[in-house]
This record gives C-alpha cells, sequence and structure tokens, in this order.
C-alpha cells in the first residue's frame, strides 16, 4: 500500500519570489561538494550531481558555494565564478536544472577568515584583524588582516560582477551567503566586527556591505533574479549573533532589494549546528527560523535536519517558514521529492546523519554519500 504524505498541498503550493516562480516548497541548500574542476569550472560531476537532485522533484537548488573571487575560494576544489571564463559551464549547469523543471540558483560567498592561505595563496581579509579560531590552527602560514575601505570596495565590485555572470549564465535566485561565519558574516557580528568606521560600531553600520552590495546588484539587474539571503541568525558563540539582532538587520536588507531570506545558525566554530547530527533531534532550528519570520515581509526558508516531506508540509502548514531547505536528506537519496509524491515511503534511502558527507572533516577529497554511491567519492 502506497503511505504518501499528509497535506501535500503546502509542499507542491508554487511561491513567486519576486517574478520568478517557484514550482513548490522544497529547497536543496548550497552545500560544499568540492566536484568543480581544479581551476573552480564546473564539471560534468558537479551537473550530474544537481541533475539528480532537479530529477527528483525538487523546486529550488542553491548551487555553491561560488567564490567570488581568488582570495575568496573555500578550498581547492570551490565553484568560482570571479571571470567570465566560467560563465559557459555555468550556462551548462543552470540549463540542465530548468530541464527538469527546477529553479536553479546559485550562492555566492568570500571565505573571509575562514579560509586558508595556502589554499588561496592570499592574507586573509576580514572586517577586524581577528584570527579563526579553527582555522588559524590549520595553516602555519595562516595571517589574516582588517579589511581597509578600499579592500570593502573591491569585495562589494566581486560580489556585483558575479551577480551579473550568473545572471547572464540563466541563474533565476541568486543569493548573498552572509551566514556560516564567511566574511559577509563576519562583518554583521559583533563578535568579528571590531572596527570604528562606517562599516563597525553600530548593527546598521555591520549590514552596510550587505545592502551595499544588494542595491548594487539590484540597479544593475532589475527584476531579471530574486534575491536571497542567507543568515546565521544565531550563532551560539558568547557575543555573537542572536535572533533579536535581525528585527534591526532585516529592514535594511529588504529596504535594499532582498527577495528571500534563507535562515540558518552557527559558524565554523560552531558547526555541530550548521550540520546538526542525530543527538539534536528533528527540526532543532525551525522556531528560530519563525522567530525571524516576525521581523520580516519577505519569504523565509528554513533548514537543519529536516529529512521528509511529512515534515516539511507540517512546517509550512503551521506558517512557521514558506520554504523548507532539505540538504543531507536528498544527497542521500535524490529523488526524495518524488517518491514521497508518488511511491511507498518504504523506497526512500534514508539519511543516517553520520555526517560522513562532510569530507573536510573525514580527509576525502570530495562529499561522498555512506548510502548513495553514486555520490561518493572516486
Amino acid at each position: 500500500m502506497q503511505q504518501k504524505i499528509n497535506d501535500t498541498k503546502t509542499v507542491l503550493q508554487p511561491l513567486a519570489v519576486n517574478q520568478i516562480t517557484l514550482p513548490n516548497r522544497i529547497v536543496f541548500p548550497a552545500i560544499q561538494t568540492n566536484y568543480a574542476n581544479s581551476d573552480g569550472s564546473v564539471s560534468d560531476k558537479l551537473i550530474n550531481f544537481y541533475a539528480q537532485i532537479a530529477k527528483g522533484g525538487c523546486g529550488l537548488i542553491f548551487t555553491g558555494s561560488a567564490s567570488v573571487s581568488p582570495d575568496s575560494v573555500h578550498s581547492e576544489r570551490t565553484m568560482q565564478i570571479h571571470s567570465d571564463k566560467f560563465i559557459p559551464g555555468l550556462e551548462k549547469l543552470f540549463t540542465k536544472i530548468t530541464q527538469f523543471g527546477c529553479v536553479p540558483g546559485i550562492q555566492l560567498m568570500h571565505a573571509g577568515r575562514q579560509a586558508l592561505r595556502s589554499v588561496t595563496g592570499h592574507d586573509l581579509l576580514a572586517p577586524s584583524a581577528i584570527p579563526c579560531p579553527v582555522h588559524s590552527k590549520l595553516d602555519p602560514t595562516y595571517k589574516v588582516r582588517e579589511m581597509t575601505l578600499a579592500d570593502i570596495k573591491r569585495v562589494q565590485n566581486n560580489f556585483v560582477a558575479a551577480a551579473v555572470r550568473a545572471a547572464h549564465a540563466g541563474v533565476k535566485v541568486i543569493e548573498i551567503h552572509a551566514a556560516h561565519g564567511y566574511l559577509l558574516n563576519e562583518f554583521l557580528s559583533p563578535y568579528t566586527n571590531h572596527r570604528s568606521d562606517q562599516y563597525g560600531r553600530s548593527t546598521l553600520n555591520r549590514v552596510r556591505i550587505i545592502t551595499e552590495i544588494l542595491t548594487e546588484i539590484r540597479n544593475k539587474l532589475q527584476q531579471k533574479v530574486a534575491i536571497s539571503v542567507r543568515i546565521s541568525a544565531n550563532e551560539f558563540i558568547e557575543g555573537g549573533l542572536v535572533p533579536e539582532n535581525f528585527q534591526d538587520i532585516i529592514p535594511c536588507l529588504e529596504n535594499a532589494g532582498m527577495d528571500l531570506l534563507n535562515v540558518s545558525v552557527g559558524t565554523v566554530e560552531t558547526v555541530n549546528k550548521v550540520i546538526p547530527n542525530s543527538s539534536l533531534g528533528e527540526t532543532p532550528f525551525v522556531d528560530i527560523a519563525t522567530k525571524i519570520k516576525n521581523f520580516t515581509k519577505v519569504p523565509v526558508c528554513t533548514v537543519g535536519s529536516i529529512a521528509s516531506l511529512k515534515t516539511a508540509a507540517a512546517i509550512i502548514s503551521a506558517k512557521k517558514a514558506d520554504l523548507v531547505a532539505i540538504g543531507r536528506s536528498q544527497v542521500a537519496d535524490p529523488a526524495l521529492v518524488n517518491k514521497s509524491l508518488t511511491d511507498d515511503v518504504a523506497k526512500i534511502t534514508k539519511c543516517l546523519k553520520c555526517n560522513k558527507c562532510l569530507y573536510w572533516n573525514t580527509g576525502d577529497k570530495d562529499m561522498h554519500c555512506f548510502v548513495n554511491h553514486s555520490v561518493s567519492t572516486k
């Protein structure tokens, strides 16, 4: 007997994000796979990976993270988008995703202090010269410096140029990565931003670098794309961001052109929150997204140990969020959405939450999955 999920209407209901219509409410979040070619260009393996998830029924896929400049690269085979030479590969990737009725998105990022000089070949940039407690122990050449105003302007231009390239390649949703302790999150957080100029001191100043990026992207692209911002609504660090901070931050983002708010948590120092294991239970952070939803007029996406469409439907029906991101469970079974809607639920290959997919913690060269051998390291 088929065991279909309850109340599929909430999951299957389309959602307009600016002028982009998402076919359903399930999102695949940007996950670092390390599947790009060694020069950061799109590989066949990367295309095949995202094609399977698009084919499986997901409504919106964020590819990435894609580095906006050579000094922002997170790891050796991170997707890159700092040159026009990357456009043909991205166009091929976005076209493949679109073929299956899924909306292609891309996440743009700068790693900031959470990178390795041995990978980037550059001193690391941050709002303040405060070393990352994690990455500084991984590289004997680690060095971070406080960004000058000229550095800030260059990075802003890098984000805007990357957004224009992505739009030219056919992307429909552009996400600005301001979460998980990376550069733009570092500016937002009083924990990592100790500046005394117009990009520090106050909440409105700390959000300035992001609002200026959003404004310029909107000016360049008008309504051709929807713009998402990903935040860590709670860093779980003493002196870091908490949900209440976003009551002042979110209106600034909205006024600058944000169309979608993707709510996550944590930094590299609290990575057990970013990618929660089974000990935290199911949906440990949905209530945080719901709290943030009270501060915004735009649709909100939630994430974190959400493993089934039944759970996603319950979240959306209760108006706790408008979209639900399912990451590891769609890695484990890219057909999770379609199987949930049409097949016996027992046929779904379940994620074990073993976090073997975190290749940077396992010593593997790229992402792999214990239960889905099609994404295993080869």
